[in-house]
């Protein structure tokens, strides 16, 4: 079975995430229901139950509905796990059902008292419901999931592969939809991790490998092509122990993943197709090649043509739980950081031209997932733009080549120069409107009224920007004081 990612949207949104993308690897979670019974997910997954979730806020109108409709209830108790409570006897003993109360609300508002509730959620339920108040479990469970409308409903595969179902009458239907069982010794599935979108010119591609064979997965052989043209194969046998920081052999047993960082392909263009190819499980014929994912990725390398000679703006939502960093990608150095809530931050040193720089996004946790960016260049070209979806996350853009870069220069050839005896701004044609920056960002000095010379002698020695428009077009200068 070949899998096809895709991001399903919907009006209904409440928050600034978009959900995970059909084919995603569900994250484990360890929950605790409000009877204080522990859950681990992937303990269902690997016993071969398929999980479905129901992510819900009490004051929701269609998550009630749904709810009490009773297509999870039926689901439940007439094929959940042998011996859990509610469960008939004559289950088919193949799904398991959570309820969770994603919004942060308490016991009391699932019984029926306070917070808009739509009623007492509690009486009746026959499947394990979760509290995520922060008594016991905190609502990080709903940002790893990315819940971005209520009701958000996820049916899980024992693969561990994870589908946003909907509000299914039938929901026991779509439990045929999973891969059967593994059942051959050598069997390796692949999944996408990241796209190709990071790295200007040169991208690091990023896997998931599964084994789905009976045997522990010890290697497997990874080519990797450009637009059909194959540029390396490799062995993976080992992978990055954070615990020990070293490189151990790889050793997946049945159904357990493993990240695979792949070595950087260089010179891209936009619109190349990154494809990756893995076979030879344990240097043997993989038993099941038809249960891997198709892996070709569109190269998109970003905005390419930044305005680099003068400051950028840059605005980053959250809060202090949010770190930012700006680095130019060929010395690696940082050019601008600060934490989320940055409004208008510039870079503290000037661009460079032909040079890519990256965004880097870090949260502390999954509660500060979803912060947003803006980066704005000298010419108000919208040149990054974006909403984090993991903990860390980088975007990136590159430079023109030329200091004037999607700007008429002509217009502005002779316009204006420093006088540095008289420490005078002269320009010499018309304007409607000059502004001054120091070279953080800063602003200095504005002005729409038509001036021939702006007195700079109160200017501490050092170096300035000039932005000077005739209402159609503008350029951007640096000047430097120094007498």
């Amino acid at each position: 079975m070949k899998n096809f990612l895709f991001i399903l949207l919907i009006a209904f949104s409440l928050n600034v995430y978009s959900q995970l993308p059909n084919g995603s690897v569900a994250p484990d979670f360890t929950l605790t229901d409000i009877n204080g019974t522990t859950h681990h997910l992937y303990d269902y997954l690997d016993n071969g139950y398929t999980v479905f979730l129901d992510f819900s806020a009490v004051w929701c109108g269609p998550c009630w509905g749904y709810h009490t409709g009773g297509a999870l209830e039926d689901l439940y108790v007439n094929h959940g796990p042998s011996g859990m409570p509610n469960v008939s006897s004559s289950t088919t003993n193949d799904v398991m059902v959570f309820f969770i109360e994603g919004d942060g609300s308490d016991l009391a508002c699932l019984q029926g008292n306070g917070c808009g509730t739509q009623g007492d959620w509690v009486a009746g339920t026959p499947y394990p419901i979760i509290c995520t108040d922060g008594s016991v479990n905190n609502t990080a469970v709903t940002s790893a999931y990315s819940i971005g409308y209520w009701p958000t409903v996820y049916q899980i595969c024992p693969d561990r592969l994870l589908t946003e179902c909907g509000q299914t009458a039938t929901p026991y239907s779509l439990v045929s939809s999973c891969l059967p069982p593994p059942s051959f010794d050598n069997d390796a599935r692949t999944f996408v991790k990241n796209s190709a979108n990071s790295g200007c010119s040169d991208i690091v591609p990023e896997i998931f490998l599964q084994n789905y064979g009976l045997t522990n997965l010890n290697q497997v052989t990874i080519t990797v092509s450009v637009n059909g043209v194959n540029q390396y194969t490799t062995v993976f046998d080992e992978v990055w122990n954070s615990n020990t920081n070293s490189y151990v052999p790889l050793n997946l047993s049945t159904l357990e993943i493993a990240d695979v960082t792949l070595d950087p392909v260089y010179n891209l263009s936009n619109n190349d197709i990154i494809g990756i190819d893995v076979v030879l499980p344990n240097g043997v014929s993989d038993s099941d090649p038809t249960n891997n994912q198709t892996i070709s990725m569109t190269v998109d390398l970003g905005f390419d043509n930044a305005y680099w000679d003068a400051p950028l703006s840059i605005n980053v939502s959250g809060s202090n739980g949010n770190s930012w960093y700006l680095k130019q990608v060929s010395n690696n150095l940082i050019i601008a950081s600060g934490f989320g809530g940055s409004v208008g931050s510039s870079n503290f040193f000037p661009l460079t031209f032909n040079e890519c720089y990256t965004l880097q996004s870090v949260a502390n946790d999954v509660n500060y997932i979803g912060a947003s960016y803006t980066i704005t260049d000298g010419n108000g070209q919208v040149i990054l733009q974006g909403t984090t979806s993991q903990l860390e996350e980088f975007d990136n853009f590159s430079t023109g080549a030329e200091v004037w870069t999607n700007l008429d220069y002509s217009i502005f050839q002779n316009a204006l120069y420093f006088d540095q005896i008289n420490r005078n701004l002269v320009i010499n044609d018309s304007y409607k409107s000059l502004h001054i920056y120091d070279i953080t960002g800063r602003s200095l000095f504005f002005t729409d009224i038509v001036l021939q010379t702006v007195d700079l002698s109160s200017f501490s020695n050092g170096v300035y920007l000039v932005k000077l428009s005739n209402g159609d077009n503008f350029m951007t200068k640096k000047f430097r004081i120094s007498n």
